[in-house]
């Protein structure tokens, strides 16, 4: 539920309404369906649309033509041919071209200070090798040029550039200074991770809510998001995704240091940059290692050593992670990573220790909220820090 004392949210809970998706989606769906609210966060997320976002160049892959001599090696190759030989002919094709040294470094308080240093670096450009390097290619004897850029993270990744060699080149030189507008892939990149970079959290509005349509068709769960007025969206192409969802919405909802680190980004004191998802903390709790809410409980409730024993036994099991990375802006000269780690627990991983510790089972229940087919419930949370 939507309250003005709850600001952040993802995604609501389910209600049975009738809509005729025939009419909607085209889609031969009759009946009663499920229906969800979504907020833009959401939406961002599950969007399977290229997200748009600036981040810095730090250089290129030149794909070169193959000499002649080259195609006719690669023409004797194809008679006997070898998968290795054919991979290290590509290699030797392909030159990557740096920038050196660091290409964002740490900002000073100082506005005026930040612009000043900056014309200078710009000034300075036409002077370095890579710059050099770029401007003498021979752009008849080039085949591709991609950029490659790199998040705060020290993340690479590439980029696909539209236009002429020419313009490719030129648009790399250009960026080498300043952020560039680049479109990647949708947010959602692979294994539970999303990309968070090309989400505007200053511009969230709680009060927007979509449609998200639950259906069977063919045997089979579908879902699709549906505009504010009821057309069709999208549907979603992998139903793991709103699983994501609502864990992300618990998570937010429990875990105070989570909804803490993404209210930063929503007043613009941090840029979120990852959304990670597994089923499994890194870390195996034990008697020594217990996360705070059963340490508190051991002391309260006077649990005898076996007890705790057995309780610890329990906390590695049915486990779902969500980890979210951000960077503070509110520190420019001080450059640092933080990730927020909420562990969320299954009630039902307790169900062998329910009638042998019923006092801590019982205070368990009590911080536990219905997940659809699961109850968590928040096992323990943690922020970690890195220097960038």
């Amino acid at each position: 539920m939507i309250t003005s004392k709850n600001k952040v949210w993802i995604m609501s809970d389910g209600n049975t309404i009738d809509l005729d998706l025939n009419t909607v989606a085209k889609e031969k769906i009759s009946g009663r369906v499920t229906e969800y609210k979504i907020s833009e966060i959401a939406m961002y997320l599950l969007s399977p649309q290229p997200i748009e976002m600036e981040d810095y160049v730090i250089g290129c892959k030149v794909h070169h033509k193959a000499p002649a001599s080259s195609l006719l090696k690669r023409f004797f190759n194809k008679l006997t041919f070898r998968k290795e030989d054919s991979a290290k002919n590509a290699e030797e094709l392909i030159e990557e071209i740096l920038i050196t040294p660091k290409h964002n470094p740490p900002l000073f308080r100082d506005n005026l200070l930040n612009q000043h240093f900056m014309r200078i670096k710009e000034q300075l450009i036409p002077y370095k090798p890579i710059h050099k390097k770029l401007s003498s290619l021979d752009i008849n004897l080039i085949d591709e040029v991609t950029a490659i850029g790199e998040g705060i993270d020290k993340t690479r990744y590439q980029i696909t550039l539209g236009g002429s060699i020419n313009d490719k080149i030129n648009l790399i030189i250009n960026s080498l200074t300043r952020k560039a507008k680049i479109t990647l892939g949708k947010a959602y990149i692979q294994d539970g991770l999303f990309d968070f970079r090309g989400y505007s959290f200053t511009s969230f509005n709680t009060k927007n809510a979509y449609p998200l349509i639950r259906c069977f068709h063919e045997n089979q769960t579908k879902y699709c998001v549906l505009t504010g007025d009821y057309k069709f969206n999208y549907w979603v192409e992998d139903n793991e995704l709103i699983d994501y969802l609502r864990l992300f919405e618990q998570s937010i909802q429990t875990d105070k240091e989570l909804k803490s680190a993404i209210n930063l980004c929503i007043k613009g004191k941090a840029n979120p940059l990852k959304l990670f998802f597994s089923d499994q903390y890194e870390q195996n709790y034990s008697k020594r290692n217990l996360p705070k809410i059963y340490r508190e409980m051991m002391f309260s409730h006077n649990i005898a050593p076996n007890e705790i024993e057995a309780i610890s036994q329990t906390l590695n099991n049915n486990q779902s992670v969500v980890c979210f990375t951000y960077a503070p802006t509110f520190e420019p000269d001080q450059q640092k990573l933080f990730t927020n780690i909420s562990v969320m627990h299954d009630l039902k991983a307790l169900d062998s220790i329910k009638e042998r510790v019923p006092r801590v089972y019982s205070e368990i229940i009590k911080k536990t909220a219905d997940f659809e087919t699961k109850q968590l419930y928040l096992l323990d949370s943690m922020r970690g820090c890195q220097d960038v």
